[in-house]
């Protein structure tokens, strides 16, 4: 059993790096869990999901039923197996993808209804032998010191070329091990080949595991406008398999 979060600034690649690993693992007979845990939806869409699915921190009724209880008080296991089959779509290729929102109230250690509910999908979502949980996270990361990643096997914090990426990365390592992630894996993407980005190169890999590289390739637009998943062209499809092989190393 396998739980990742893919971690970045806005832009980077967070999204194209999910769904690439996620149809890489389900083409190696994985069940594979998407979700796309950011405000602004993209990740059914560059799965091939094409029906509209519905946050599931947007669904107020349902959350406030089933997670509070008597006296004020929240549950810590609510029941949630239904709403995640009820709101979650699958692709041609058999990926399970749920959209989770994110979550507007309250500040850091909150333990409102909403983190309560949508812990509780993120403990469903993967519960046997081969299930593998790919969390698309929101922009910034912010979202670590909310605690949405908690119990994750492996970060991936996805950089672009430039020194300000070595300096969002020291950031990510602190607030990851903060809430208690101990693997963390660096995925350099639109990779120029340059002694700057050699430099970078050297860096990161000094500090941190660095699972692999993008280079850029305009084949990421040319699918991104004809709105189609990137590995229906084969985008730098064998940097992604040895990231991917990268990943299960690191994990195990």
């Amino acid at each position: 059993m396998v739980k990742i979060a893919v971690s970045g600034k806005g832009g980077v690649g967070k999204t194209t790096l999910t769904a690439m690993l996620a149809y890489l693992f389900a083409k190696d007979g994985y069940n594979v869990t998407a979700i796309d845990c950011d405000s602004s939806i993209n990740l059914p869409t560059v799965l091939g999901v094409e029906e509209e699915i519905k946050p599931i921190s947007e669904l107020e009724d349902v959350i406030e039923e089933r997670v509070r209880g008597p006296l004020g008080t929240y549950k810590l296991n609510p029941k949630v197996d239904d709403v995640f089959e009820a709101h979650s779509k699958k692709n041609e290729h058999g990926i399970r993808v749920l959209a989770l929102g994110t979550i507007e109230k309250g500040g850091e250690g909150c333990f409102c209804p909403q983190n309560a509910f949508l812990r509780a999908i993120l403990r469903h979502a993967i519960f046997k032998r081969k299930d593998v949980l790919l969390l698309d996270m929101e922009a910034g990361i912010e979202h670590l010191g909310r605690g949405t990643a908690r119990g994750v096997d492996l970060l991936i914090a996805v950089v672009e070329p430039g020194m300000r990426s070595f300096e969002t990365l020291k950031r990510i390592q602190k607030l990851a091990e903060d809430i208690g992630i101990k693997k963390i894996g660096v995925v350099l993407n639109k990779y120029i080949d340059n002694e700057s980005s050699r430099k970078l190169i050297d860096m990161i890999s000094e500090r941190y595991a660095l699972l692999g590289r993008i280079p850029y390739n305009e084949c990421f637009i040319k699918a991104d406008l004809e709105n189609i998943p990137p590995y229906e062209l084969e985008c730098e499809f064998e940097s992604f398999k040895k990231i991917k092989e990268e990943v299960l190393k690191l994990i195990e």
